[in-house]
């Protein structure tokens, strides 16, 4: 997610970028490709900017997710870090909104942002938006009338679980509004929102998960060889009930997300054979 300001600094990271894809080969290898599902991994991974994140993982995963987490900073990628060569990468993509969108200066301001975000990553043609919802009440529908009016359905964006609010409080104006949903098994974990799963016609709505072990208390996200019993368990029924498009190994650190991709193939494999 950082911008390189130096040439050199940056012919560097492309150095790094391309050892690290030879050293990866023997995972992309183990890789049977009998998912019924995309697996898609965060653009960040390695110590470098979006655009060398991409070329890496592109030879990994299915998928990359670009990470727009930071609403000002992210507003001021460049070329650089989202060039248009990217859109010829043989991957689909999707986006994560920004955590501080300023929903308390009003949707306008709200609005504004995101159409520039939409725009940036318009060239890759990202099939759906990750978003944290807003805490007010109102707004998810007054913003689902400003997409429609811009011809962009709402179905695209998907509301997360997260620690502020675990969908529950704004499920009815989700669901009139016409949202999808990301269901994330590391919230659902460390902020026990298992009744999240209760939700009415919830699987109906779920297009995507983001998969990881949580550390308690810290937020942090590690791979999936850190989940306990109880967390394996749940992650094989989110699977079972998933009908959606997308997993995301929601891990930020190159040796644990490859980890976890030969974790999944395996235990998927072992449940298959258990059913």
């Amino acid at each position: 997610m950082t911008k390189h300001s130096d040439s050199t600094a940056h012919h560097g990271q492309e150095n790094s970028a391309l050892k690290r894809r030879n050293t990866a080969t023997s995972v992309r290898k183990n890789r049977t490709g009998g998912f019924p599902f995309a697996i898609a991994a965060p653009s960040f991974v390695i110590p470098a900017n979006a655009a060398d994140n991409s070329r890496f993982l592109a030879d990994h995963f299915d998928e990359v997710g670009i990470l727009f987490f930071e609403t000002e900073a992210c507003l001021r990628y460049t070329d650089e870090d989202l060039p248009a060569e990217l859109a010829h990468l043989p991957i689909s993509w999707h986006v994560h909104l920004p955590l501080d969108l300023p929903w308390e200066r009003g949707l306008d301001i709200v609005w504004d942002k995101l159409l520039c975000l939409m725009e940036k990553v318009a060239f890759l043609k990202p099939h759906s938006f990750v978003l944290h919802p807003p805490g007010q009440a109102g707004l998810l529908k007054s913003l689902a009338t400003r997409l429609r009016q811009t011809g962009i359905d709402p179905a695209c964006l998907l509301l997360e679980n997260v620690e502020e609010t675990d969908l529950a409080a704004c499920w009815e104006e989700a669901r009139e509004a016409g949202y999808s949903t990301c269901l994330d098994l590391g919230h659902i974990l460390a902020y026990d929102q298992h009744h999240v799963l209760e939700l009415d016609e919830l699987w109906e709505t779920v297009k995507m998960l983001h998969i990881y072990a949580p550390v308690p208390g810290s937020g942090k996200h590690t791979g999936l060889g850190h989940l306990d019993a109880t967390g394996q368990g749940l992650l094989r029924d989110m699977l079972a009930a998933f009908k959606g498009e997308t997993v995301v190994l929601e891990v930020f650190n190159e040796k644990e997300i490859f980890q976890s991709l030969q974790l999944i193939q395996e235990w998927m494999t072992q449940w298959s054979e258990e059913a």
